[in-house]
């Protein structure tokens, strides 16, 4: 697991392994209702390798993410090539891309202030500190679908501004293949990819005062070839009530417009000073500078649209942060050159101070995680000796009923259902997350106790520390249960 995201890598885990176990179509483990299995190709791929290198779902996971950096690096390369001639200047913009950050670190305090994050309705940490969305370093440092995400997303933007110059549709016919890989595992990338660049072309029509054909048909060819996962999403929705359920539960707000501000924090404040610039000088017009320009602009009040899945239009958005703020650093440099070069180390350490904290502050809080062993950044050999025998001994469509925690780690290796676990996967997760807390607070009459988990179709308890701890329920002495597996610290239990 990792400080970012921590409750997600498990879900991550369970769709490798499952793929890994040779499943085509991956299931939600983390639900007891019945529902639709669902394709997810990106998961199925990592899973597919794992099983082909035999390595575990963590190492293949990484593995990817590592693979994919210089893929991220090469794409981004070629975009920044197109955006600017001066080699020095691709090069500075890649370093930025790579390390740069917001100003959240100064609001540091708002973790011990505000430990769970979430304080109905908002989030209450920067941003910069934890969602990878946003910052191009946390997205490499975390996930590899965030990274495929992000190396798509900028191969269709990149595709759309070179059509504007040459109106090839071949163009258009990449960028559709490029859109229906992005969509068929990250479905929240759709209103976004579409509305940019629907707006990028509607400045072009404005600025040129005419319509322009070939934009319409770039757009429809895109929209066509794109499709086939937005058509895949749509039947899921009408026909799954799980993916129904789930595309309700995931709610992601943006944080309050203030925090959000400190999270983009000195790169906000140089972009709308490139933007400034690029205006003064009339560069505007030029397709590469216009697109920038409405990419920023779009993103960040998409940040703000009424939609569940706010935060996760982010995606991206640090690419044309960087590239006006570097945009705005040059010409700077040449109204304040003599200045600059006489406080040349003043400048430098400030613009440390201002893009690189936050950045520090995602490794200081990885090695924080392991060092204090927060969460399940480790797994005591006992419990995953527990998650083996579910594996290897319980029926494939077993249902698992434990402490909400232990069951959002579950599913990862057991590869069994738990009946909740994870705040978005699991339906009606507020309600189930108290039940556990209920059960095993003490004995009731054993007719209630049963009569509760038969309803839920519970086939097995697990009983570790962490249930244990809850209060004084003795499963031990239930007749309605018998022991199947113990060792020194947990006891699984199979319901008659």
């Amino acid at each position: 697991m990792h400080f970012v995201s921590a409750d997600d890598w498990f879900v991550y885990y369970s769709f490798i392994n499952q793929a890994k176990e040779g499943n085509f179509l991956l299931a939600d483990l983390f639900s007891s209702v019945e529902h639709v299995s669902i394709f997810r190709p990106l998961w199925l791929l990592v899973g597919l390798v794992a099983k082909v290198l035999m390595i575990s779902a963590p190492v293949a996971l990484h593995l990817f993410r590592i693979m994919l950096i210089p893929i991220f690096f090469s794409v981004s390369m070629f975009f920044t090539a197109y955006l600017f001639r001066d080699p020095l200047k691709r090069k500075f913009t890649l370093a930025f891309i790579a390390f740069s950050s917001g100003l959240g670190i100064s609001l540091i305090h708002r973790l011990a202030k505000y430990p769970a994050n979430y304080v109905d309705p908002y989030f209450s940490w920067p941003m910069d500190l934890w969602v990878p969305d946003i910052n191009t370093f946390l997205t490499l440092f975390t996930s590899p679908h965030f990274i495929a995400a992000t190396i798509l997303l900028l191969i269709i933007f990149l595709l759309t501004v070179l059509f504007t110059t040459n109106y090839k549709y071949s163009y258009a016919l990449y960028a559709g293949l490029a859109g229906a890989a992005l969509f068929s595992f990250h479905p929240f990338q759709i209103l976004k990819t579409f509305i940019i660049i629907g707006f990028f072309f509607l400045g072009l029509v404005i600025i040129k005062r005419k319509i322009i054909w070939p934009l319409i048909w770039y757009y429809l060819i895109f929209l066509v070839v794109s499709s086939p996962p937005i058509f895949y999403y749509i039947w899921l929705l009408q026909n799954d009530f799980l993916t129904t359920l789930r595309a309700a539960q995931n709610i992601n707000p943006t944080t309050p417009l203030y925090l959000t501000i400190i999270a983009f924090g000195g790169l906000l404040f140089f972009a709308v000073v490139g933007i400034y610039f690029l205006i003064k000088y009339k560069k505007y017009t030029e397709s590469k500078y216009l697109f920038l320009i409405i990419w920023i602009v779009i993103q960040f009040l998409l940040l703000y649209a009424p939609i569940n899945y706010q935060r996760r239009l982010g995606l991206g958005i640090h690419f044309p942060l960087v590239t006006l703020t570097i945009i705005s650093f040059y010409y700077i440099k040449q109204l304040k050159f003599q200045f600059i070069k006489k406080h040349f180390v003043t400048v430098v350490v400030l613009g440390f101070f201002i893009f690189i904290p936050s950045t520090l502050f995602a490794l200081a809080a990885e090695g924080m995680v392991f060092n204090q062993a927060r969460g399940f950044s480790y797994i005591d050999k006992s419990t995953y000796q527990a998650f083996l025998w579910f594996k290897n001994e319980s029926p494939r469509d077993s249902i698992v009923f434990s402490d909400f925690k232990t069951g959002n780690i579950l599913p990862a290796y057991a590869l069994r259902t738990s009946y909740v676990g994870h705040p978005v996967e699991t339906p009606y997760y507020r309600q189930r997350k108290k039940e556990p807390a209920w059960f095993f607070n003490k004995n009731r009459d054993e007719e209630i106790e049963k009569n509760f988990l038969r309803r839920r179709n519970v086939d097995y308890i697990f009983y570790g520390e962490i249930e244990r701890q809850i209060g004084d329920y003795e499963p031990s002495k239930k007749l309605y249960l018998k022991e199947r597996f113990s060792n020194s610290t947990v006891k699984i239990f199979e319901v008659l």
